[in-house]
Parts: C-alpha cells; structure tokens; sequence
C-alpha cells in the first residue's frame, strides 16, 4: 500500500483552495461592470464589504470621480448608467451623470454610508439635462440597509423602505416648470416597483427656480420628524411630517424616466450636515 505523507496531503489542500478561489474569481469578474448598464445580472456584487461607521456630515462635489456611488435599488428591466462626466455645464465642472433610458423606470443610488441622527439637512444641486415632459430626478432618505450585500439580489438586503424626495420636470408646449414631492415607500412588489407607499407632500410647483439650469435643493428633516424644502436658497411651499424611518439613516440619490422619453440627471454637490 502506498503511504501519502504529510507534504503530500498539505500539496492536495492547498491545490483544492486554489481551485476554490480561482472559481469564485471567474464567477465574480465574468459579470456586468457595477455602474454599467443593468439587464439581468447573473451575479451580484456587494456595492460596499465593510460597513462604515456613521458621519456627522458627508459631502461630495463628484469633480473628479463618483466613487463610493453606486446602483442600490431599481425596477426589473430598467436600463440605466451611472457614471462620472469630467466636462463643464453652465460652468460647473465634473458632476455624477444619472440616466435612466427606459420609460417609467427608476434607479436609487448611494454610497451607502450612515449619515447623521436628525435633525440634519440634505443639500444637493441637479440639473435635468435631458428636458422632457415627465422626467423626475430627486433624493433618497431615511433609508434601510441589513448590512449584507447590497444591491444584493435586488431585494433583501437595503433600501426597501425610505423617504423619496421627487423634481418633476414639465413641458406644457413653451411653458418650462419644476414640481416636487415627498413620499414614503413602505415596500416593493415583485418587479421592484415603488408599489406601496405614502405620499406625504403632492406635487406642488417650486418657486424661484429655472427649469433648464442648476438647482439647489435642501431638504430639512427635523429630530421631530418634521420635513421642509428650499430651493436656492428659497422656502417652498408645502411641508410634510413622518417618523417612520427616522432611525434609518442611509441616503441617496435618484432619476425616473418618464413616459415620453429617458431622463439625464447631472449632480453636481451632495451633502448632508447638522
């Protein structure tokens, strides 16, 4: 009978975990890139490993890259990118590009970071790039995450319930307007569609603002719940109250295609402070 002996057996491990490993590289990298366009993904990738610790304040001005930003939740059959634009428009420079090519689809992306308990305010300056009747852009907070892989399987594991702030942009022939909205989503159906929520501010139109510039939009989320709105720089009408999720403290950002066309959505500052 022949003896295997100790190195023998350490050299047959350690191939076994070579082949292990090897295997799981090839199921990882043979997928879609993360910020590309999404069909169906045969694999999902954790947007974020180590769960980071929560800021008092988070601020990105998206210049020179869009990093840790990522696809957290969309509707199934949404078509979208994510992605860095380098250039100027309306002389700002370098900006996350959010667009969203199929109608009546929607996309949520974040870095999945913890901000602050409230009160804190969110600041972000948008511009639609692609001006047609119905195309939303907004933010996401108050937002959910179990802390595994995200966007995980597309369902599970985050952003199942939060706040959605919503920039509705209008064409009425030459007439050039901008609505907004506060809703809570309470949960998804089975195609990852907003299916249940709880509007807690309709659309109403904004003020002392132009539809085909840059706007800056800052949403007051109070430790009592309570939710306003400016827009550069100016109160708007309308407020709205929820404590539902005031523990849950990831935020986002996100864009909808409307029913005649894909929307672009250009951020270019996002933060969130006390």
């Amino acid at each position: 009978m022949k003896t295997v002996r100790g190195s023998s057996i350490l050299t047959l491990f350690g191939l076994l975990a070579f082949l292990a490993l090897f295997t799981a590289f090839v199921m990882i990298f043979s997928g879609p890139a993360f910020a590309g366009q999404q069909t169906e993904w045969v694999v999902y990738l954790p947007h974020v490993v180590v769960p980071q610790e929560p800021l008092d304040s988070y601020e990105s001005d998206f210049t020179g890259s869009v990093e840790p930003w990522g696809a957290v939740r969309w509707k199934e059959g949404t078509v979208f990118t994510v992605e860095h634009y380098p250039g100027c428009d309306g002389g700002r420079c370098g900006c996350l590009d959010l667009a969203v090519i199929t109608p009546q689809t929607y996309v949520n992306v974040s870095p999945l970071i913890e901000g602050p308990q409230p009160p804190y305010d969110i600041r972000f300056r948008a511009k639609q790039n692609n001006i047609k009747d119905r195309v939303q852009y907004g933010m996401v907070f108050g937002a959910d995450w179990q802390k595994g892989p995200c966007p995980g399987d597309n369902t599970g594991n985050c952003f199942n319930q939060y706040y959605e702030f919503r920039v509705l942009h209008r064409v009425l022939g030459a007439d050039k307007f901008v609505q907004y909205r506060i809703r809570r989503i309470d949960g998804m159906d089975e195609n990852q569609n907003e299916a249940y929520f709880v509007t807690l501010l309709n659309w109403t139109q904004a003020a002392g603002v132009d539809a085909e510039d840059w706007i800056e939009w800052e949403v007051h989320y109070g430790s009592d719940g309570h939710m306003t709105i400016k827009a550069n720089g100016q109160e708007q009408e309308g407020s709205a109250y929820d404590d539902t999720y005031i523990d849950s403290l990831y935020f986002g950002i996100a864009a909808r295609g409307g029913p005649y066309g894909n929307t672009e959505a250009r951020f270019d500052e996002f933060s969130i402070f006390k």
